[in-house]
């Protein structure tokens, strides 16, 4: 499949039917490329924005589980917060996403709830009895209203707040979003149909994966130490493959079509939602990752059980391609004899998180974790380690004149000192930088970055190699074995296999580095494998991968983005997801992390 060409489907069915589709209930849960086909279909409609995409359709899938998550978008309008959130749960039950705008607590329960009486049970309107029923009749129906009350479930639901929710309707659901209660309790006043004034009895029940869209409000913002924020990209190659878009869905709107893939995607989700209530997921490396992960601040405990959540979203989504853990329990039950003990036989079954899974949501996680911990916007972020730090190497102490200077001499999006004093401001409220009244003029601060925080920001991540091998599993399962002493567990490859296998079968297979696919970016001093060259025929595009090409090989980079997958990079050697190629002297095209991209960039800065 080309760029440009969309006719031919992402999916060889015959195949899937071979790899055990039909035993697995949905042909698509066995192949092993499912995710990144479901991104490849997403890039039709949806530029750029890879990390966000990833973000919202993962929260998406989160509503299916225990643990949903919360995502908060923060950046400047107009750059595609509410787009890729539409155009990426567009895969999921229109009847499960709910896009809300700034919603009263009444319209919120006419809208959602449902009538129900006090066993649950709802109430129709043509339950109630006609003229002619006896007295009776009528009593019990008097009094199943009073004991009514009505019932929004939010179980396995994606609330997405186009605009900030009113801060009533905020509070009444704060509990839940905070998932510091499953179910509260609801009263308010509100009018009936003769304009009278009743007291109205409300319970909203369940977590549901929440996504907000516009997070100016003070009150969304103390939220968002509880959930992701992600900042869609504001670079110019956006912008312009946008524009393209937008051209194309002009000149052929039937193109973009929903289509025969896009029918087998929305399947899978469905499928996804009927069958993720009968399995958990387990992260069998959740102590190893929690022994080195950064652990200095409260926050972080929030943190790192949504790392966890995230790490168990994306075992679950590939429940028919990972290792299971199955618990043969046996309970006591009370039988006919009470002298005679009887027992009834069960089975629990857990999906096991792998290094694909560890891998992929480590590299998530360091491309959000400054927006996340900060709650701050990524084109501020940006403005700090671009124009501040760039400041700050030229002069201990700036001005916001300083700052403007600087930023307008970069960009063409030319600032005022008040925005760039907005910003400064919001960068003195995280710890960033500290502001000081200048002696030799009142009228104004003078800045300086906090050097002491650079050590706190930095990753420290490791590769999975180093926290997890396969004693760590041996040990793991033996604890597990020894925590169910009085039942039994057993392993299989996956939900499809009837066999049992062992640990060691499961680690080679699932967990075992010795080709050390390191998904994460930014982990720093990454070195391209010496030795000799390696070079591969890429079966889709021919593109010569070469371990020993530089970055001053390069004359051109460029964004490939219906070809996004795990690829890998020509220069670290690094397979991770990207899109990007670059085009070498010599007229080659070899795929390019998101790290290699950026080193390049600041190299072609340098030099010019």
């Amino acid at each position: 499949m080309t760029q440009t060409d969309f006719t031919s489907s992402l999916f060889d069915l015959a195949k899937l039917k071979e790899l055990g589709g039909f035993k697995a209930g949905d042909l698509l849960a066995v192949d092993p490329k499912l995710y990144t086909k479901f991104l490849r279909h997403l890039c039709r409609t949806v530029k750029h924005d890879v990390v966000t995409k990833n973000m919202v359709f993962l929260t998406g899938l989160s509503a299916y589980t225990s643990e949903p998550i919360n995502l908060f978008l923060r950046g400047e309008s107009s750059i595609g917060k509410t787009y890729n959130v539409v155009q990426t749960l567009k895969y999921f039950p229109k009847e499960d996403t709910w896009l809300l705008g700034g919603l009263s607590p009444t319209a919120l329960i006419h809208q959602y709830g449902l009538l129900v009486d006090k066993n649950g049970d709802i109430i129709l309107p043509w339950d109630k009895p006609d003229k002619e029923a006896p007295v009776e009749e009528k009593e019990a129906w008097r009094q199943r209203l009073i004991d009514a009350r009505y019932l929004i479930d939010l179980r396995q639901k994606i609330l997405v707040f186009l605009e900030a929710p009113r801060y009533e309707t905020f509070n009444m659901l704060r509990p839940i979003l905070s998932h510091d209660a499953f179910e509260i309790s609801y009263r308010f006043t509100d009018k009936t149909g003769k304009g009278q004034l009743q007291t109205q009895h409300v319970v909203i029940r369940g977590w549901p994966a929440t996504i907000f869209c516009s997070t100016q409000e003070k009150y969304i913002q103390d939220l968002a130490t509880r959930g992701f924020t992600v900042t869609p990209e504001t670079k110019q190659r956006k912008f312009q493959a946008a524009n393209t878009l937008t051209g194309n869905k002009a000149a052929f709107p039937w193109k973009f079509d929903n289509d025969f893939d896009f029918m087998l995607l929305e399947g899978y989700i469905r499928f996804l939602k009927n069958h993720l209530q009968d399995f958990k997921a387990l992260v069998p490396f959740g102590v190893e990752l929690a022994k080195t992960y950064p652990s200095k601040f409260p926050r972080s405990m929030r943190d790192f059980k949504q790392i966890l959540n995230l790490i168990k979203v994306s075992a679950l989504f590939h429940l028919h391609q990972r290792p299971v853990l199955v618990r043969k329990l046996k309970v006591e039950i009370q039988g006919k004899n009470p002298n005679v003990p009887e027992y009834r036989e069960f089975e629990e079954h857990y999906i096991m998180a792998t290094k694909r899974d560890y891998d992929f949501v480590m590299d998530l996680w360091n491309q959000i974790r400054e927006t996340t911990e900060t709650s701050a916007p990524g084109h501020i972020i940006n403005f700090y380690h671009v124009v501040v730090e760039d400041v700050a190497r030229e002069k201990p102490e700036f001005t916001i004149e300083d700052l403007a200077d600087k930023w307008n001499s970069k960009f063409e999006d030319k600032k005022s000192t008040d925005a760039i004093r907005n910003w400064t401001n919001f960068l003195c409220s995280i710890g960033y930088i500290s502001k000081r009244e200048d002696p030799d003029n009142k009228k104004r601060n003078l800045f300086k970055v906090i050097h002491a925080n650079e050590k706190i920001r930095e990753n420290t991540i490791l590769p999975f190699s180093a926290i997890f091998t396969l004693e760590s599993l041996k040990s793991w399962l033996r604890e597990a074995n020894s925590i169910t002493a009085k039942n039994h567990i057993l392993l299989k490859e996956n939900l499809i296999s009837e066999n049992e296998t062992n640990v060691d079968n499961v680690f080679n297979q699932y967990f075992l580095s010795e080709n050390e696919s390191l998904a994460v970016i930014n982990l720093g001093n990454h070195k391209a494998i010496s030795g000799e060259s390696v070079n591969r025929i890429d079966e889709n595009h021919k593109i010569v991968h070469s371990l020993n090409f530089q970055l001053q090989d390069l004359k051109a980079v460029f964004w490939a983005d219906a070809f996004f997958d795990k690829h890998e990079c020509g220069i670290c050697g690094y397979e991770k997801p990207t899109s990007w190629k670059g085009e070498t002297f010599k007229n080659h095209e070899i795929w390019l992390c998101e790290d290699c991209k950026t080193k390049w960039e600041k190299l072609q800065e340098a030099i010019h």
